[in-house]
């Protein structure tokens, strides 16, 4: 698999609406897209610094006592804080078929819509040495 760039790191908060102003207020980063994904029962933003990069991804359990909800549940066991490392790839299909391949576990072994509109996949954290490994395949 040929990773392209980080394209985000993954942390889970309580009040995705203080974190923003956080981000920005504190540490001078900029608000570049926010969404509900209403189908994954999250609120999501991504922000990034002054090139633009990589961005840091808040994530708020929309319901935050649905513990099917997996931000809900990392929320409620382990609190805030980070939950995934995020890699850009050219075509995640193949990046997937190539990780199974090598022994990963894959939680999601065809991709899914995600924020951005981008195709997404996690691998299992078992199989990156206690990371949620995200692929990213950005829209055309």
């Amino acid at each position: 698999m040929e990773t392209q760039n980080i394209d985000h790191i993954g942390v889970v908060v309580e009040d995705i609406d203080k974190a923003i102003k956080f981000y920005t207020t504190t540490l001078g980063m900029k608000l570049v897209h926010r969404e509900d994904l209403l189908d994954r029962g999250i609120k999501v933003a991504f922000l990034t610094g002054t090139n633009g990069e990589t961005a840091v991804e808040l994530l708020e359990p929309i319901n935050h006592e649905d513990m099917n909800n997996t931000v809900a549940k990392f929320l409620k066991t382990k609190g805030p804080g980070l939950h995934h490392l995020a890699v850009k790839v050219e075509n995640i299909e193949k990046s997937l078929k190539e990780l199974e391949s090598n022994g990963l576990q894959l939680v999601d072994k065809i991709p899914r819509p995600g924020a951005r509109g981008h195709l997404v996949a996690f691998i299992h954290p078992k199989s990156v040495m206690g990371v949620l490994l995200e692929l990213v395949q950005p829209r055309e």
